[in-house]
């Protein structure tokens, strides 16, 4: 159905209209989202960010001008799902207690491996940060939160070819300078 056609059928009736707008975008709006918050929430927190942005598009409907509908929802569940992915991670940390946290020490792996882990990430995350803007942007963006050339590029307000070839160059400066820490950790 045509962003016309559902225009049309909303006029004709709201709750019509809405029901089928619904139907045509849930598939799309709830990968959005999942994806998002995939490693922090489950299925009921996506559910309800769902819910939550069908609401913004429902109440700001009017608004949205012709021939922009699908990128008013992607821009809309892109957001909310940042900010879900957000509460979600604030709420996690908050309610992390001291028994998760001696759970997490006194388990089966080793102390010293988990220590040199640490030790690893962050060592990796001052060389990335190094690099400068945009670069250590472009970086995190990509490995960390798992966002495409594109989503990346329309962040930073810059093509995603100059993304992808930033990302290329930023890798191998990366590269060298973890190389070149660990030359100076053995000597």
């Amino acid at each position: 159905m045509t962003e016309n056609e559902l225009r049309l059928l909303i006029s004709k009736s709201q709750k019509d209209g809405f029901r089928e707008l619904f139907r045509h975008y849930y598939s799309y709006v709830y990968s959005v989202v999942w994806r998002k918050i995939r490693l922090v929430g489950r299925k009921e927190d996506a559910e309800e960010c769902l819910s939550d942005i069908f609401a913004q598009i429902f109440l700001h409907f009017d608004e949205i001008k012709p021939g922009m509908l699908t990128t008013y929802i992607s821009t809309v569940s892109g957001r909310m799902a940042i900010d879900k992915y957000r509460s979600l991670t604030a709420m996690k940390n908050r309610n992390l207690n001291s028994d998760e946290l001696c759970a997490d020490v006194c388990d089966d792996e080793n102390i010293e491996e988990k220590t040199e882990t640490a030790q690893m990430n962050k060592v990796l995350l001052e060389k990335i940060i190094s690099l400068g803007e945009p670069d250590s942007t472009i970086i995190i963006h990509r490995f960390y939160y798992e966002r495409t050339s594109s989503e990346i590029a329309k962040y930073l307000g810059i093509s995603s070819v100059n993304v992808r070839m930033r990302l290329s160059r930023s890798l191998k400066r990366l590269k060298k300078l973890i190389i070149n820490e660990n030359e100076e950790s053995i000597f």
